[in-house]
């Protein structure tokens, strides 16, 4: 499907949640585990010219301290691309007990080479993602691309890894998402909930 001009897709996001006792039943159904960052869900609109970086709730970030710089030389291939990740801007604290603020965290890709790649899966996207951005390890969960922009590692383990990744200010838990989840228009708010579901730490204003 193409995408020639800006036009604002809501970000996949897990409608459902459940609790931390669940994490070996959807291993065992073979969902991909990615962490669950404590920011605000980001999406990120670039033809390699124009940046536009927007919330889950349809308006741009009133303020961000990524240089524009930094996010247009993400873009990759021709036409628009469309990028969704966390957007760090809570004052969270990552593993070294180091403020982790004013950061982008990829999770998915929605637009490529001016396509909207409706009907692909969460592990073709992946894949794509895999193949336009080298990155450095930068804890078990996320790896480095540039000074301001990550990406979220796929956990393996994620039984095991809970206690170390809940332990760390930035990381609220996993979202865990269906291999061949396919991709839905984004046109509305819940169209890509399906595949996805969050396990969260408990805190004062949750109990998952």
């Amino acid at each position: 499907m193409k995408y020639s001009e800006f036009k604002y897709i809501y970000p996949p996001r897990p409608a459902l949640k459940a609790p931390r006792t669940t994490i070996s039943k959807f291993e065992e159904l073979g969902f991909i585990a990615q962490p669950k960052l404590n920011g605000s869900c980001g999406v990120l609109f670039t033809d390699g010219q124009k940046v536009i970086f927007m919330n889950r709730h349809k308006s741009p970030f009133s303020k961000y301290s990524i240089p524009q710089e930094e996010l247009r030389n993400l873009h990759r291939g021709e036409g628009w691309m469309v990028l969704v990740g966390e957007h760090m801007n809570k004052g969270q604290k990552d593993g070294k007990k180091k403020l982790f603020n004013g950061k982008f965290v990829i999770f998915d890709i929605l637009v490529y080479n001016g396509n909207h790649l409706v009907g692909t899966t969460f592990s073709e996207r992946q894949e794509l993602l895999d193949s336009l951005y080298e990155t450095q390890p930068f804890d078990p969960w996320i790896s480095q691309i540039s000074n301001s922009v990550y990406r979220a590692n796929n956990v393996e383990n994620p039984e095991q890894n809970w206690n170390p990744l809940t332990e760390t200010g930035m990381y609220e838990g996993y979202v865990f998402k269906k291999k061949d989840g396919k991709l839905d228009h984004g046109f509305n708010s819940g169209n890509n909930s399906g595949w996805q579901v969050k396990i969260r730490k408990p805190t004062k204003n949750y109990s998952y």
